[in-house]
């Protein structure tokens, strides 16, 4: 399926009672035009279709970037929405789209996941930041502010139960939108800590002030922009996203999903290291 080539994913909707729409263009350092083609253009397209074949549920894979940074956290599914990247607009957008339908007989449900991590999770944030710190990179020595910037994280397992809870309910789902997450937020510290047990690496030693690391990140920025490397943690736009609260209340999918997540960040990255070990991406 290709999300830039309709005549790849419409037919899909054919014969369907529940339409779980992952696919996306994933990437915090990607083109605009790519963001609304693939995740706004191409849900919408989708939804349509979904409508238009009877599809009992459309349920849509967005994000918590929908809702962005949150100035008092936690936030919930009722926060206003202020996305930092293009990634979250696109997000929100394509949300906006589904509840428009809805207007004309979609049934839907909007998910929102946080920060995603776990075995096979490559080539994202997550990946990027568990590895380097591991690798001994950047990350492992500075630290961008006081660490006390809330971050939290969803492990795949869970978000994937979630959704079975979605379709396990689908009267209590209709329409609603819910974040998926674990039942914790951590400070920027608390995972470097955990992290430096993990890994044996120390925790950051030394602090620079966020408008010092965007100066000295202006220079791996240009770098990345030459070399069309996506990596989150060379870019500029680092700095505001690991100083702003990423922290949200899973309280709604535990009341009328049952959601209860099984993973804490600790041993969910103690499985995900040892899977990068056991692939190669960091050494054993």
């Amino acid at each position: 399926m290709d999300l830039g080539k309709p005549e790849t994913f419409l037919n899909v909707v054919r014969n369907t009672d529940v339409l779980i729409h992952l696919a996306a263009y994933y990437t915090f350092t990607g083109k605009k035009n790519l963001y609304y083609k693939l995740n706004v253009e191409a849900t919408r397209l989708l939804a349509e279709q979904a409508l238009k074949h009877g599809v009992k549920r459309f349920v849509y894979c967005s994000s918590t970037e929908a809702i962005g940074p949150v100035e008092n956290p936690p936030g919930d599914e009722e926060t206003p929405p202020n996305p930092q990247f293009e990634y979250g607009r696109s997000k929100l957008l394509a949300e906006q789209t589904i509840r428009d339908l809805a207007s004309k007989g979609l049934s839907y449900t909007i998910v929102r996941p946080s920060g995603l991590y776990g075995p096979g999770n490559v080539n994202d944030v997550s990946y990027w930041f568990i590895t380097s710190f591991a690798k001994g990179g950047f990350i492992s020595k500075f630290k961008i502010g006081d660490g006390e910037t809330l971050i939290q994280f969803a492990h795949a397992d869970d978000v994937a139960k979630g959704f079975a809870l979605v379709v396990e309910n689908l009267e209590k789902s209709e329409n609603q939108i819910f974040i998926l997450s674990e039942d914790k937020a951590y400070t920027y510290n608390e995972v470097y800590k955990v992290l430096s047990e993990l890994t044996g690496n120390p925790p950051p030693k030394y602090s620079l002030n966020p408008s010092v690391a965007k100066f000295i990140l202006s220079f791996t920025h240009a770098y990345s922009l030459v070399k069309g490397d996506n990596n989150l943690l060379l870019r500029r736009s680092i700095v505001d996203s690991v100083t702003k609260h990423r922290a949200y209340s899973i309280e709604k999918a535990k009341k009328l999903l049952g959601y209860s997540p099984r993973y804490s960040l600790r041993e969910g990255l103690k499985e995900t290291i040892e899977w990068y070990r056991l692939k190669g991406f960091i050494k054993k």
